[in-house]
């Protein structure tokens, strides 16, 4: 059950991470900063897939 918490409490964060790299990227003035912004937009959107199939495969192993 620990994991579940740990995976659920990191892909919020990432999130939040997410939610700055897009803001980042829609007021980027120059072509890094946008890079980046969306780099950790994306970085978020992985992580948070990543979070959920391995919640899913630890959560369904009694059903």
């Amino acid at each position: 059950m620990e994991d579940l918490i740990g995976y659920w409490v990191m892909s919020a964060l990432s999130v939040l991470l997410g939610i700055v790299g897009i803001v980042l990227a829609v007021g980027a003035t120059d072509d890094a900063m946008q890079a980046f912004g969306l780099g950790l937009a994306a970085f978020a959107v992985f992580f948070c897939y990543f979070a959920i199939n391995r919640t899913h495969s630890l959560g369904g192993k009694g059903h």
